[in-house]
């Protein structure tokens, strides 16, 4: 069998690529150790008596199954007011699979991006008709389309940097 051929540019840029790598090793340990002190502080807090009601204080329960914990998107679609066939493209499943395995581990990606925009809404607007009317009106950053029509068609990371830009007063 011939050995394979790779060009020098490529084997340039991968020995670039590892050699930036080991030099970033410390940099990237430091980072994880910076993430790893509040996340314990906040376990502390549990070992001090803290309720899981404050622990989960950003987490709508509703939109998990009761069972495995994992997001239900047919919960998530009833949040949104559509039905579970209609966010199934959107989650990268066909309406069928959708509605046999709505709490899939595979779905949990995508299901955890429309949870959070739905929480950051929660606790922007005074309630859930409010959430509803926000996402339904046409928005000026998403050319006058609606942050429901994002999300639908696979662009929530749109509607989540539209609710950062509101959550720092940057509204349009």
């Amino acid at each position: 069998m011939p050995r394979p051929y790779f060009p020098r540019e490529i084997i340039a840029h991968l020995f670039t690529l590892c050699y930036l790598l080991v030099l970033m090793k410390p940099q990237r340990r430091a980072m994880a150790n910076r993430v790893r002190e509040p996340a314990s502080a906040s376990y502390a807090r549990v070992a001090r008596g803290v309720s899981a009601t404050d622990v989960l204080v950003h987490v709508d329960r509703r939109l998990h199954a009761p069972g495995s914990g994992n997001l239900d998107a047919r919960r998530i679609a009833a949040r949104l007011g559509i039905p579970a066939r209609r966010l199934a493209p959107a989650v990268g499943y066909t309406p069928q699979g959708l509605s046999k395995n709505p709490t899939s581990d595979n779905l949990q990606p995508a299901l955890a991006e429309i949870a959070y925009v739905l929480n950051q809404l929660r606790s922007l607007l005074d309630d859930n008709r409010s959430v509803l009317i926000w996402l339904r009106a046409p928005h000026p950053d998403l050319g006058g389309a609606t942050p429901l029509s994002f999300i639908l068609s696979g662009r929530t990371a749109a509607v989540m940097a539209l609710l950062h830009l509101a959550e720092s007063g940057q509204t349009s």
